[in-house]
């Protein structure tokens, strides 16, 4: 993941910026429920836009997402081993 996000940002930015985003991206500080906000990636120095034309919105709106109470993923910091899952009747 690391090196397909360097590979991605090396047109966009410096390679030691890259780098550094890389690093940022791909180190399970966000997951895919957890968006990346316009803010957060303008501070990030990322290339983006927020005039999205309104043909791309109403597509949008077409395919409305659904709305969790709670996160999807649960990010553990510590390895857990297979044997700590199995049933106690295994």
């Amino acid at each position: 993941m690391h090196q397909s996000v360097r590979e991605l940002l090396s047109t966009k930015a410096p390679a030691e910026k890259a780098e550094e985003l890389a690093k940022l991206l791909s180190e399970g500080t966000w997951t895919h429920d957890h968006p990346i906000t316009y803010d957060t990636a303008k501070s990030f120095g990322l290339p983006v836009r927020s005039d999205i034309p309104a043909e791309i919105l109403d597509l949008m709106a077409l395919y409305p997402q659904p709305v969790r109470p709670q996160p999807t993923v649960e990010y553990l910091p510590v390895y857990r081993r297979s044997e700590e899952f199995r049933g106690a009747g295994q």
